[in-house]
């Protein structure tokens, strides 16, 4: 039950990572950072769950992966380090992406730069969270969409 619960993660964060492709063409670059926070924090919570680690309701699952270090042998620290940072980094844009501020519009807050930068995050915490359970749970990945996020940074 536990693979296939990863497994469900993994996929509801590949059918976000196929939507990014929209919002970022028609400049929704806010929708791209909240969708990009949502895609890191299912693929974190699978990654825990394939190893059978409880993460609690938190939107910012990173630290879980730090604190059980030693589960994730097939990750460097530096891997680790880097994936507690970018969940923590891409937290504090969820709701400001979502429903903005008295004085953050998101549509105009939010630039080019910002989805780019969110759309890095992803391939990283990506590829380092198919090391810890992509071969275990069968995760045929989309390289479409590998290649829209890998051009979107080409673009910088």
């Amino acid at each position: 039950m536990r693979k296939k619960l990863a497994r469900d993660s993994y996929q509801r964060a590949n059918y976000r990572i196929q939507a990014l492709s929209f919002f970022y063409d028609v400049g929704d670059y806010a929708d791209v950072v909240r969708m990009c926070q949502e895609i890191i924090e299912l693929l974190i919570k699978a990654c825990l769950i394939i190893k059978g680690i409880n993460y609690g309701k938190t939107h910012d699952p990173g630290g879980q992966i730090a604190e059980n270090r030693e589960r994730f042998p097939e990750l460097s620290d530096q891997e680790i380090t880097l994936i507690e940072d970018i969940s923590f980094e891409i937290r504090k844009d969820r709701e400001l992406a979502f429903y903005g501020a008295v004085d953050i519009i998101p549509l105009e807050y939010y630039k080019r730069k910002n989805a780019d930068k969110a759309i890095a995050y992803v391939n990283q915490i990506k590829s380092f969270v198919e090391k810890c359970f992509g071969s275990e749970v069968g995760i045929d990945i989309n390289l479409d969409m590998i290649n829209f996020m890998n051009e979107s940074e080409a673009m910088e």
